[in-house]
Formats: C-alpha cells, structure tokens, sequence
C-alpha cells in the first residue's frame, strides 16, 4: 500500500488542501497484534477508543502503552499490558508527588549527575530511532534509585529540582504525569452535565481498576 506514488500522492492533497507543508519524515509501524493476532477487522478482534475508555481505562496508560514499545517492534496489545501500563503511570506519579511533597534534608545535592545521567539517556534513546523503551527504561532506573535514597535518607531537597527537571524533559514527549484524565474524557464528549450517569459509571470504572 506504501510503494510510491503513495506518499507523493498524500504531500499534494494535504499541501493543496491546507497550504502549509506536509511532513518531513514518513514512520511506518509495524502491524499491532491483539493477544498476539495480527489486528483485523475480518477476525473482529479490534477495540475502539471509546470502548476502551468506558471499560475504566485512562486515557493516559492507553498512551503509555502505546509509546512504550518502539515503532518498529510489534507491540501486542492485551488487557494485562494495559493494565500494567496504568500501574507504570500510576508508579511515575506516585514518585513525582513524593518528590514536590517530601520535605528532606537540607545539604549537597547527593544525585544531580545521576538525575543528569538520567536525562542523557532519556535523550540517546529518543535520538536512537525512537528507541522510546530505552528511553523510558532511563526514567524508571532514576525513579528506583531516588526513591531508594530516599528510604535511607541519603535524599536532599537540593535533588529535588534535578530531577523534577529531568520529569518535565520526559513528560514533554509521553505527556501522562499529569493527572488530567478526567478532562481529557470531557474533551473526547464522554464528560458534561449531559454525560453525568456516564461520567459516574466511568469514575466507577476506574476506580476499580485502580
């Protein structure tokens, strides 16, 4: 389907059509697998968004999810890799509460070259083909080890800002620290005063799940 005049093709109606340039890079992903079946519509095995999402899921660990595997591997889409995907959210907000809510001692920073580390590898795994597993495997080993300074009190408040910074660099690419799942369901129409009952069964959902 890709082979050209395809792209081609996409640049000239979306450039007439808007006026403005198109896009530069063209990534193609390879075809998701649903419990480990190519997705299809003849086998009925797909799921939608708004099914997902009225099923309890946050819309954060459905983008979680999908940004974790890198676009180039096959990412196989099942319910408990999704609900893994929302206790991973849940684990990267739980920390960067405790980091802004923690009181700590005062003195030298003990981790601003790891939180640096950190943000160097978070860095070289984006730059390497998107490589957004490793990436994220850069966040998750500098959660683990703040956290375990913390537990031995060898955390200071002058690591806070390091790292938080390091948070922000993440969060401008995956975008799901911030707890704002509930707004973005109003902003998909499955919010209002006119979708209370919906939005309680949702709220209902979740908190399940949780």
């Amino acid at each position: 389907d890709l082979i050209f005049p395809h792209h081609e093709n996409e640049i000239a109606q979306s450039e007439a059509a808007t006026g403005k340039p198109f896009v530069r890079y063209w990534m193609h992903a390879e075809h998701l697998l649903v419990d480990s079946e190519k997705m299809s519509k003849s086998l009925g095995n797909f799921h939608t968004l708004r099914e997902l999402l009225q099923q309890g899921y946050k819309p954060s660990s459905l983008r979680f999810l999908l940004a974790s595997v890198p676009y180039r591997r096959q990412l196989n889409f099942t319910e408990d890799g999704l609900r893994q995907a929302a206790g991973s959210v849940e684990r990267l907000r739980n920390f960067s509460s405790r980091l802004r809510q923690g009181k700590f001692p005062n003195g030298p920073p003990a981790m601003g070259e790891r939180a640096a580390k950190a943000a160097e590898e978070f860095e070289s795994g984006l730059e390497d083909d998107l490589n957004t597993a490793r990436a994220l495997a850069a966040i998750f080993d500098l959660a683990r080890d703040a956290n375990t300074a913390m537990d031995r009190g060898e955390f200071r408040q002058a690591d806070v800002n390091p790292i938080m910074t390091t948070l922000e660099k993440f969060d401008a690419i995956f975008g799901v620290l911030k707890d704002d799942d509930a707004e973005k369901l109003r902003a998909l129409g499955m919010g209002g005063s006119d979708q209370a009952p919906a939005d309680a069964e949702i709220e209902r959902l979740v908190a399940e799940r949780q």
